[in-house]
C-alpha cells in the first residue's frame, strides 16, 4: 500500500499557493495545508483529499495576503525599469525567436480582427432602420399533401387585413417585384431641356405601398418620404440611379417615361441602399399604379397570389410569440373555402427584420442571396482557433528557450530574487511581446483591409479605421481581452516553469536534456496540426463543391449562349419586327439559333401557378414554374425532348376551358403527377392555373430536367407555354469571331428596334453569379487556412531551430561516424511525423462527419473522396519535413569539430 506520506497534493495548487501567499506567511500556511492534506488521505480517499486541498488554497486567498503578494516595493519605478531593460535585452539577444513570436501573434491578431469585422458586418444587416426591433416580415407557412413550404412572400390581402383586424399592428408595407406587372426588364427614359434623350434598361424595380418608406426608413437625399409614393404616377429612385439620368441636380419633379408610353414624376431620391440591407432595389413605384390598371386582381385574388413581400411594424411592448399564436386561424377566416378545396393549411410566421439576412435557410421565393448564420459562427471559431495557434507558438517557443536561460535564473535567485519577481519578469516579457504584436497587427489589418473587403464581396469600406467595428466599444473590449488573455495565458506557463528551476541544477547546467515542458509542447503542436488538418480539409471541400457546381452539366448549353435584353419601346409593328430580327440573326454563319422566352435559367421565375390531372377527383394541385417560349427554345438551349414533340410555329394559348391548349412539361412534374414514364403522359390532359381561371392543357411533349437555379436546389417543376411577349432574346453562338458577331447583331438590333439600347450578357456569367457568395466564402476560408499554416510553420521553424541547437553535438558525431544527411533528417523528423499522423487520426473522422452534413444541404453534391484524407497529411508533412531539412542541412554543413569543441 502506498504510504500516505509519499502522497503529494496537486502541484499546480501548491504552486498557486506559493505565488499568491505573502513570503512571511508561506512557510506556516503551506505546512498547515500539507498536514491537513496527509490527515485527509488517511481518513478518506486521495481524490477527496486533493479536492479539499484546492479548496483550502482558494480560501487562503484573502485580500490581505493577495495584496501583500503583489505589493510593489518603494522603488517600483526602478523595478519596472529593470524589467523593461531585461525584457528588451532578451528580445534583442534572441532575435529570431522574438521575430517569430511577434510575427506569429500579429498575424493571429490581424486575422482575428478581420474576421470580427466581417462577422460584425453580417450581424449589422437592417439594424440601421428606425424601430428595426419592431419590424417583422410576414412569411407564409403552408402544408399540403405534397409537402411543406415556408414562403418569404405572402398574399396581397395579408397586410391590409392584419392592420384592420389587430391593434398590435401599427402599419404595414408590401413589395411586389416589377416582373409581375412591368416585365422582367423595363426601359426608362428621360428627355432633358435640350431635347436629348437618355434611356436605360432597369431590372431592380419594386411596386410598393405608399407607406413603404414610413415602415422601412431608408435615408432620403431629396424629397419627402412620408408622401413620396402617395400619387399613382410617383416614382422614387436611388442616388446612383438618379445620377444616370439627371447628373447631380435635384431631380424631384422631373418626368420619366416607362417603356415609351407611361409617364412618372420623380418625387424623392434615396441615398444609395446600404450594403447591409437585405432589400436591394434601384426604383420604387407606387402600388396605387397597378391597382388602377384594368384586370389587376379582384378581392378573391387577394388570397390566391402569394407573391407580395409584406412587412409590419408592431406597437411597442407587443409580445410577438403571443401575437403569432393569436394569428393561428387568420387564413382560415379569410381563405378557408379555397384552402379546404385544395386540401391545404396555412399559417402566419413573423420573421424579425434583423433575422432575414442570416436566418432564412430553405425559405422559398427569396429574391436576394442571403448569408448564413452557420457560416458566421464557423468563421468566429476559425478566428479564435487562429489566435490560439499563435498563443500556442509563444508557449512552445518560450518553454523551449527555458534551458538557455537556466543559468540566468539560477544567478538571479542567488542574488536574492524571489519566485514572485521571476514570474512578474516573465509575465512582463509576455505582455511586451503581445503589445508589440498588437501594434503590428493593427498595421497589418489596416494594409490588408481593402483587399479583404474586396475578397468578401461586401461593401465594408476601404479603411479599417473607418469601419464600423472600430467605432464600437465592444471592439476595444475584445482588443483588451486579446491582449490581457494572450499576455497571461501565453506567458503564465513559461513563467511558472522558468521560475521553478532549482538554483543548484540551474547553475550546474544539469537542465540540459530536461524534459520540462516537453509533454505540453507535444500537446500544443498536435493541437496546431489538428486545426490545420481541419482547415485544409474544409478548404478543399469548399473549393471542390463550388467548382463542381460551376462545371456540372445543367441540362442546357450555357457556355455559348448570349442573352439580349429585348426592346421595351415598341409599337403595333413589334411582332413583325421581332420575326424579322430573328430571321436576320439566323442568317449569320456564326449563329446557330435564336429564341425568345419569358425567362432564362439563373433567374428567379416570378410566375408560379398550379397544375393537376384532368379528372373529377380531389387531387391536390402541384406548384409549377411557368415559361413562355417559342419553337426555337429547345434547340437553342440544347435541351432534350424525352417524349412527344416540340411546339410548332403557329401554336398559341387558345382559351381557358373550351379547348385544350398545347403545353410542354418537364420530367420533374410528370413524376409528381404520377405518370410512370414520359411516354405515358403524352396526349394526357391537365388543369393548369393561369390568372383567375383554370385552363385545360394537353401534354404534347416532355422535356428533360434542367437546373433553373443553382445546384444547391433540386430541379423545379416546370410548365412551358407557346409564344408570349419576350423578356429575353437568347442567341446560340459560335465562339470564334465573337466580337465581329456581336457587332453585327448590334447593328441589326439598332436598325430593327430604333430607340432601344442594345444590351446583352452571357448566360454562363449570369448563371454563375449564384455561386459568387460560395466562392467568396471559399476564398476567405482559404486565406485564413493559409494564415493558420503560416503561423504554425513559424512555430515549427522556431522549435526546429531549438531542437537542432540542442542536438548539435549529436549531429556532429553522427556526421563524423558516416551518417548521411537524409538519415539525420529522418531521425529529427520522426517525432513531428508521428504527431501529424496522430492529428489526422484524431480529426479526420470528425471532418468526414461534418462534411457529409454540410454537403447534405446541396441537391447536387460531390463525393467526399480520398482527397480530404490525403492532401492535409501531405501538406503538413511537406511543411514539417521542409522546415526541419532546411535547419538540419544548415547546421550539418558547419564544421563538426567546432561543434564538438563548443560547450
Amino acid at each position: 500500500m502506498t504510504n500516505n506520506k509519499q502522497l503529494k497534493p496537486p502541484k499546480w495548487a501548491d504552486e498557486l499557493l506559493t505565488w499568491i501567499c505573502a513570503s512571511e506567511l508561506i512557510e506556516e500556511t503551506q505546512g498547515d495545508l500539507h498536514e491537513a492534506f496527509h490527515r485527509r488521505c488517511r481518513e478518506m480517499s486521495r481524490h477527496w483529499a486533493r479536492w479539499l486541498f484546492v479548496a483550502d488554497v482558494l480560501r487562503s486567498m484573502s485580500f490581505r495576503k493577495f495584496g501583500s503578494s503583489f505589493q510593489l516595493p518603494r522603488n517600483s519605478n526602478s523595478m519596472l525599469k529593470n524589467y523593461a531593460i531585461l525584457t528588451f535585452r532578451n528580445l534583442f539577444r534572441q532575435k529570431v525567436f522574438s521575430l517569430i513570436n511577434i510575427l506569429g501573434l500579429s498575424i493571429g491578431m490581424a486575422s482575428f480582427f478581420l474576421i470580427m469585422e466581417y462577422v460584425r458586418f453580417e450581424w449589422s444587416y437592417d439594424r440601421y432602420f428606425d424601430n428595426h426591433d419592431r419590424i417583422y416580415r410576414v412569411c407564409l407557412k403552408s402544408q399540403n399533401p405534397t409537402g411543406n413550404d415556408l414562403n418569404a412572400a405572402n398574399h396581397p390581402g395579408t397586410g391590409p387585413a392584419l392592420k384592420a383586424e389587430y391593434p398590435e399592428v401599427e402599419d404595414y408595407a408590401r413589395m411586389l417585384p416589377q416582373s409581375f406587372r412591368m416585365g422582367n426588364i423595363v426601359a426608362l427614359s428621360y428627355v432633358n431641356d435640350k431635347d436629348q434623350e437618355k434611356i436605360f434598361y432597369e431590372e431592380h424595380i419594386y411596386v410598393v405601398d405608399p407607406s413603404f418608406l414610413n415602415v422601412l426608413s431608408f435615408p432620403v437625399k431629396f424629397g419627402n418620404p412620408s408622401n413620396a409614393l402617395s400619387d399613382p404616377s410617383s416614382i422614387v429612385m436611388t442616388e446612383s440611379t438618379a445620377e444616370k439620368y439627371f447628373g447631380t441636380e435635384n431631380p424631384v419633379g422631373k418626368i420619366l417615361t416607362v417603356d415609351g408610353d407611361r409617364q412618372f414624376t420623380v418625387t424623392a431620391v434615396l441615398k444609395d441602399i446600404p450594403a447591409n440591407s437585405h432589400v436591394k432595389f434601384d426604383i420604387l413605384v407606387s402600388f396605387w399604379m397597378i391597382e388602377n390598371l384594368p384586370g389587376t386582381f379582384n378581392e378573391e385574388g387577394h388570397w390566391k397570389w402569394a407573391e407580395f413581400y409584406t412587412y409590419v411594424r408592431l406597437s411597442k411592448n407587443v409580445n410577438v410569440k403571443n401575437f403569432e399564436a393569436k394569428l393561428s386561424g387568420f387564413y382560415e377566416r379569410h381563405n378557408g373555402e379555397l384552402l379546404k378545396k385544395m386540401n391545404n393549411r396555412e399559417w402566419v410566421v413573423l420573421q424579425p427584420l434583423t433575422d432575414i439576412h442570416l436566418r432564412s435557410p430553405g425559405m422559398s421565393n427569396e429574391r436576394e442571396v442571403h448569408g448564413s448564420e452557420r457560416t458566421v459562427y464557423f468563421l468566429m471559431i476559425i478566428a479564435v482557433l487562429i489566435i490560439v495557434i499563435a498563443w500556442s507558438n509563444y508557449i512552445n517557443l518560450s518553454t523551449s528557450q527555458s534551458l538557455k536561460r537556466a543559468k540566468e535564473i539560477g544567478l538571479r535567485k542567488v542574488v536574492g530574487a524571489v519566485k514572485r519577481q521571476l514570474i512578474t519578469q516573465f509575465l512582463f516579457e509576455s505582455a511586451t511581446v503581445n503589445l508589440l504584436a498588437l501594434i503590428f497587427s493593427f498595421l497589418l489589418t489596416a494594409v490588408s483591409y481593402p483587399y479583404f473587403s474586396q475578397m468578401t464581396g461586401k461593401d465594408m469600406g476601404t479603411s479599417f479605421f473607418e469601419a464600423g467595428l472600430i467605432n464600437e466599444s465592444a471592439f476595444w473590449w475584445s482588443v483588451a481581452a486579446v491582449f490581457f488573455v494572450g499576455s497571461f495565458i501565453a506567458g503564465s506557463y513559461p513563467a511558472f516553469v522558468l521560475s521553478s528551476f532549482r538554483i543548484v541544477n540551474a547553475l550546474k547546467g544539469s537542465l540540459f536534456g530536461s524534459q520540462s515542458g516537453v509533454p505540453l509542447r507535444k500537446v500544443l503542436v498536435t493541437f496546431q496540426f489538428v486545426i490545420s488538418v481541419a482547415l485544409i480539409a474544409a478548404t478543399i471541400l469548399s473549393f471542390r463543391q463550388v467548382e463542381f457546381m460551376r462545371s456540372h452539366e445543367l441540362g442546357f448549353a450555357k457556355d455559348q449562349l448570349m442573352v439580349i435584353k429585348p426592346p421595351r419601346v415598341i409599337d403595333s409593328t413589334f411582332w413583325t419586327r421581332q420575326r424579322t430580327f430573328k430571321q436576320e440573326i439566323k442568317e449569320d454563319p456564326h449563329v446557330r439559333n435564336i429564341t425568345s422566352t419569358s425567362e432564362i435559367p439563373g433567374a428567379l421565375v416570378a410566375n408560379r401557378n398550379s397544375i393537376r390531372k384532368y379528372s373529377q377527383g380531389t387531387e391536390a394541385n402541384k406548384t409549377v414554374y411557368m415559361y413562355f417560349v417559342d419553337k426555337d427554345f429547345i434547340p437553342t438551349f440544347g435541351m432534350t425532348i424525352l417524349a412527344g414533340r416540340n411546339f410548332s410555329e403557329k401554336e398559341r394559348l387558345i382559351s381557358p376551358t373550351t379547348n385544350a391548349n398545347p403545353i410542354l412539361l418537364n420530367r420533374k412534374i410528370i413524376e409528381a403527377l404520377g405518370y410512370k414514364n414520359p411516354e405515358e403522359a403524352i396526349s394526357q390532359r391537365v388543369y393548369f392555373g393561369l390568372g383567375a381561371d383554370d385552363w385545360i392543357g394537353e401534354i404534347v411533349g416532355v422535356v428533360e430536367n434542367f437546373s433553373q437555379m443553382s445546384l444547391k436546389a433540386d430541379y423545379e417543376q416546370m410548365i412551358f407555354f407557346p409564344a408570349g411577349f419576350p423578356a429575353y432574346f437568347t442567341v446560340n453562338l459560335e465562339m470564334n469571331n465573337l466580337q465581329e458577331t456581336i457587332s453585327s447583331i448590334r447593328q441589326k438590333y439598332e436598325v430593327i428596334f430604333p430607340g432601344n439600347p442594345f444590351d446583352y450578357f452571357f448566360l454562363n456569367d449570369y448563371f454563375n453569379r449564384q455561386y459568387v457568395a460560395d466562392q467568396q466564402f471559399g476564398n476567405i476560408l482559404g486565406l485564413f487556412t493559409c494564415l493558420a499554416l503560416i503561423i504554425a510553420a513559424l512555430g515549427l521553424y522556431g522549435l526546429t531551430i531549438f531542437i537542432v541547437s540542442q542536438r548539435t553535438k549529436e549531429l556532429a558525431l553522427r556526421m563524423i561516424l558516416g551518417a548521411t544527411m537524409s538519415s539525420i533528417i529522418r531521425l529529427f523528423s520522426k517525432d513531428f511525423v508521428r504527431l501529424i499522423i496522430i492529428s489526422n487520426v484524431i480529426v479526420l473522422p470528425a471532418v468526414y462527419f461534418l462534411a457529409d452534413r454540410w454537403l447534405a444541404n446541396f441537391a447536387f453534391r460531390i463525393n467526399i473522396g480520398w482527397t480530404i484524407f490525403f492532401i492535409p497529411l501531405l501538406v503538413l508533412m511537406t511543411i514539417s519535413i521542409t522546415t526541419i531539412s532546411i535547419q538540419t542541412i544548415k547546421t550539418g554543413l558547419g564544421n563538426p569539430i567546432k561543434s564538438l569543441r563548443s560547450e
